[in-house]
Formats: structure tokens, C-alpha cells, sequence
């Protein structure tokens, strides 16, 4: 059974550490990806988050400005008109502050309802018509009709057990208390003829205008204290939606009054809406603990807007798309280093193979010619054999040293050339002259091996070429000639030089049965036959070709119809 190489084991081991690698980033890094991507797509809430707090701190702020405002304004000035204690006992009345309707953009509008539950309004004289506020006349009398029907009962008889609801809405009120500017009621003392003149301000304004007193109003006595509570923040529907409110309560020797003031909400959303930015936001009178909360049971809601989550998800989409650009890189470059790693396997176990081939071909390539020159050493030594071929037996010896030679030039050529010192001195010269005294001294050899050399070279052809060097190529490509046609019938070896321009061709043909694999003719160890064919090293035609190089010439193959024909081109001289 047939051991697998070294490349097969190398492979494997090499595509389990790559892939296993491979894997192990990816299964991390996809892990990674993932968290940024999760982070990159929360990041628009959570911003959103950080800007809603940043809100309701603004809004809060400015409620509590309106609170603190309205906390220092008189009782009386939630009528349509009133006395000023400061003008004494006069007998005057003036329009409120509030008669022309809220000075504040976040006031929807003022009203106070008295101990039997008739609502009233600054901007609205029901017994001086002309005192109202004429602009908005019909809104401003919608407004207090919706406070009529939504707040009136419920904020005069405050019921503490009335439903779920109103218990809910009772405990938000305490909590309202410990978020008030004024923590405790203000007592304020007014003379009896400035109570009196707001009591009835109506009747006074009439009076004055027709130029009347009477005693009763003009009466001094003892001070009357006025109590005034905190404003406080309360939830309710108004309108058919939530709204809210700021309701306080003025005791007063008639009675119990409730004042406040509704905050329009269209107003404040607009007022939120404007420091919200790019952000979307919305106030929400629901309890929610997720959001920033301005007063209670009212909060924040802020979210990002449709094109911070689309430029979010194109962020994280980029990501996955980074990640798999580098894992993709990264996995061609190992595939690349794997197959680099794995052709230095394949090279280093083929130059492994190939020198042992060269071994055992050169052991035989050597063996051959030792093994005559062996032989006849010692036929000569031992006196042994024809005495009359002494001189056979000695021109033999010299034959098989010649081959010997041969071999040896060429695994030196081959070793120079590997080292890159293979190196030649080019002269013009005698191509012709030099050709036959080759052929001259391979004659012999060739004519012992049953073959002839035909010699078709002009004497005084001339060219450019290093003499070894030629010696070398005509010696390796005759020995081939001979070698690889000794099966043929015609054992005839052409060696023709002729000039081509400005080039000169020295050709070699045999008729032998041709190159059957002419692709691997030139590359060392490689042969142009198959295994069963005559013994070789594989060096002669690759340090040939070397040599015609390193003269500036070439050596090529020509395919022939009958046997082989190799073409060294120099340059002439």
C-alpha cells in the first residue's frame, strides 16, 4: 500500500489549523459584531433617553416659574374687577390684571369657583357685559363653560373616597405638597372696606359710575384675615382630554373660593417640541417610571425620529459589512498562504523526489563506466584477453572515461547553475573549424556504437560562442542522438551548421522514434521518454540550454516527421 506524501499530511494538517483559526475569529468576532451592532441601534433611545431627562429638568423649571409667579398674585385679581387694599377706603374699583386674558403663554385661561359653585372668569363681566374681553370673547366663554362642567363639583366638594380615581388622584396631590414652592398657606389681612369692594366689586363699579356711596361700604372695623393655600398640581379632564392644573383654595368670612389656572397643554407641547430638536417629542399624562417625570403623573416622552433609526441601522449594517470585507480578506490571504505553504511542501517533496531519482540515476550513469573501465583495467593488468586489441582495450578505457567525464561536467554544470555561477567567455571564432574537431573525436565512440555521424558544416563558418561551452552542448546532444536511437534502422546522426541572417544554426538529427513528451524537455531531471527508456540523468539538455543562454544563444527542439532534431542558435561573428 502506498504511503501518502507529505503533501497530503501537510494539507490536512494545514486546512484544520487555517479553518480552525478561520472559525474561531469568526464565532468572536460575529459575537462582537453583534453587541456593536445591538449598542448601534439602542444608541438613538438612549440618547433620546438622556434628552427626555435633559427636557423635563427644562420643563419642570419652567412650571415652577409659573407656579412661583402665580403663588404671589392677590386673590382679587381672579375677579373681573377689583379694589386694591393699598388705595385704602376709597371707594374704586379697576379692571383685574387678568381682565384681558393671560399674560402667560403656558395659562390657558384663570377662573374661581365660589361656595355654591358658580364659575367665574376674569375675562368675562356677566353683569357689566362691557367689561369683557371682547377679542375672544366666545372662547373665552367656552373655557369657562368646560370649567363649569369638568372641574366645578369636583374641585368645590374635593371627595377623598369618591372612586379608585379620585383616590389615586388624592395621593398625587400629596405628593404635589411636597414638591410646592410655598410649602404653607399665606394669611393675609385686609381692611373691611377693600373686602367689602371685592366682594361686590360689580355693585361698586355700578355705583361709581353713577357717582354713589352708600355707608355700608364705607364702614371701618376690625382687619379680616384672607387665607390663601398653596398652588398645587392636579390631573383632570378638561375638555375630554387630561389637563393640568393649579388649584389653590382663599378662605374668606363668606366662604370658600377656588381659584386656579389651566395650563394649556397645545402651548406647552409646542414649547417642548421647540427644545426638542431633531428629537421627537410628546408629554403624556400617564404614569410611566420609564420616563422623566415633570410634575406628577405628567412625563416625557422622547424618541428618536425615523431617520436617526434609519441612519442607526445603516451604521450597524456597515459593521456586519466591515467585518465580513476583513474576514473575507483575511480568508483569501490564508487561503493564499495555505496554498503558498503547501507548494513549498509540494516543491520541497518533489526536489526531495527529484534528487533521489538523480541519486539512483546518477549511481547507474556512474556505475556504467566505471564498471569498463573496471573491466578492461584489469584485463590489462592481468594480462588478459587478445594481446592484439591492446590498443581496443585502451581506446575503450578512454571512451568510458569520456563518458564518465560527461556525466561529471554535467552534474558540475547543473551545480554551478543552481548556485548562479555558471559562467562562459564568448569569442568570435572558427564555428566551422571548431565543429569538426568535435566531430572528429566523437567519431570514434559513435562508430563502435553502430552509428554515423554525417558532418555537413562549412569550414569557414564563424560565430560567437565559449568552446566548452560548445563542446559541452554538441557532446550532450550527439550522446543523446546515439542513446535514444539505438532501436531504430537507420542509425545515422546529422550535425549540420549553417548561417540563418544575422545568426548561425548548429543542428543535430537522428532517426530515432522522436521526443514523446517534448514539454519537459529542458527542465532539469525531466526526460523526454518514459521510464522504460535508456538510462539518465536529466541534467544534459537543461545545463545545455543554460549554456546557449549564457552565450546570447538558444537551443531548441523541432519537431520532426522521423526522430528528434534539437537547433543551437549563436550569434555570428
Amino acid at each position: 500500500m502506498r504511503r501518502p506524501s507529505r503533501v497530503v499530511y501537510a494539507s490536512a494538517l494545514l486546512a484544520i489549523a487555517f479553518s480552525g483559526l478561520l472559525v474561531a475569529w469568526f464565532v468572536s468576532g460575529w459575537a462582537d459584531v453583534r453587541a456593536q451592532q445591538r449598542d448601534i441601534r439602542q444608541a438613538p433611545a438612549r440618547e433620546a433617553q438622556l434628552h427626555a431627562a435633559e427636557l423635563s429638568q427644562e420643563m419642570r423649571a419652567e412650571l415652577a416659574r409659573l407656579l412661583t409667579r402665580e403663588l404671589e398674585r392677590p386673590y382679587y385679581h381672579y375677579s373681573n374687577l377689583f379694589h386694591d387694599p393699598r388705595a385704602g377706603a376709597s371707594w374704586s374699583v379697576t379692571p383685574s390684571p387678568l381682565a384681558s386674558g393671560p399674560d402667560d403663554p403656558l395659562v390657558l385661561g384663570y377662573f374661581q369657583i365660589d361656595t355654591i359653585g358658580r364659575v367665574t372668569t376674569p375675562t368675562i363681566n356677566d353683569d357689566v357685559p362691557e367689561l369683557s374681553e371682547p377679542k375672544h370673547l366666545a372662547q373665552n366663554q367656552r373655557f369657562r363653560d368646560d370649567v363649569t362642567r369638568s372641574l366645578a363639583d369636583e374641585l368645590r366638594t374635593r371627595p377623598k373616597d369618591k372612586d379608585a380615581t379620585i383616590v389615586a388622584q388624592a395621593d398625587d396631590q400629596r405628593k404635589q405638597r411636597a414638591q410646592q414652592v410655598q410649602a404653607q398657606a399665606q394669611v393675609m389681612q385686609i381692611d373691611p372696606s377693600s373686602y367689602a369692594q371685592n366682594a361686590a366689586s360689580n355693585e361698586v363699579y355700578i355705583q361709581q359710575q353713577s357717582v354713589q356711596q352708600t355707608s355700608t361700604l364705607s364702614k371701618t372695623g376690625a382687619p379680616i384675615a384672607i387665607t390663601v393655600s398653596p398652588l398645587e398640581w392636579w390631573t383632570r379632564p378638561f375638555a375630554a382630554s387630561p389637563a393640568l392644573i393649579a388649584v389653590r383654595h382663599v378662605d374668606t368670612p363668606d366662604g370658600r373660593l377656588v381659584q386656579g389656572f389651566v395650563v394649556d397643554k397645545s402651548a406647552l407641547t409646542s414649547s417642548l417640541a421647540a427644545r426638542a430638536g431633531a428629537y421627537q417629542a410628546e408629554l403624556r399624562a400617564v404614569d410611566d417610571p420609564t420616563a422623566p417625570e415633570v410634575v406628577p403623573g405628567w412625563h416625557v416622552h422622547v424618541s428618536p425620529n425615523p431617520r436617526m433609526i434609519g441612519d442607526a441601522s445603516r451604521d450597524a449594517a456597515a459593521v456586519v459589512r466591515r467585518f465580513l470585507t476583513r474576514f473575507v480578506l483575511v480568508g483569501l490571504l490564508a487561503a493564499a498562504l495555505f496554498g503558498f505553504v503547501l507548494l513549498l511542501v509540494a516543491r520541497a517533496e518533489k526536489l526531495a523526489r527529484e534528487r533521489s531519482q538523480f541519486a539512483a540515476a546518477a549511481a547507474h550513469e556512474l556505475r556504467t563506466p566505471l564498471a569498463g573501465l573496471q573491466l578492461y583495467g584489469d584485463m590489462l593488468a592481468d594480462g588478459l584477453g587478445d594481446p592484439g586489441k591492446l590498443r581496443d582495450y585502451a581506446r575503450r578505457m578512454s571512451e568510458e572515461a569520456s563518458r564518465l567525464g560527461r556525466v561529471v561536467s554535467n552534474v558540475l554544470g547543473f551545480s554551478q547553475l543552481e548556485r548562479g555561477n555558471l559562467s562562459v567567455e564568448v569569442r568570435p571564432g572558427e564555428l566551422g573549424t571548431a565543429l569538426c574537431e568535435l566531430a572528429e573525436r566523437a567519431q570514434p565512440a559513435l562508430d563502435r556504437a553502430g552509428a554515423v555521424l554525417a558532418l555537413d558544416v562549412p569550414p569557414d563558418l564563424r560565430a560567437r560562442f565559449d568552446r566548452d561551452a560548445l563542446a559541452r552542448i554538441v557532446g550532450n546532444l550527439l550522446d543523446n542522438a546515439e542513446k535514444y536511437s539505438r532501436t531504430a534502422d537507420d542509425r545515422t546522426i546529422e550535425l549540420t551548421a549553417r548561417a540563418a541572417g544575422d545568426r548561425v544554426e548548429v543542428i543535430v538529427h537522428d532517426h530515432g522514434p522522436g521526443i514523446a513528451q517534448p514539454t519537459a524537455l529542458f527542465q532539469p531531471f525531466k526526460r523526454g521518454v518514459t521510464s522504460d527508456g535508456p538510462a539518465g540523468l536529466g541534467l544534459g539538455l537543461a545545463l545545455s540550454r543554460s549554456l546557449a543562454q549564457a552565450m546570447g544563444g538558444e537551443l531548441d527542439y523541432r519537431p520532426a516527421e522521423r526522430g528528434a532534431t534539437f537547433v543551437l542558435t549563436l550569434a555570428g561573428a
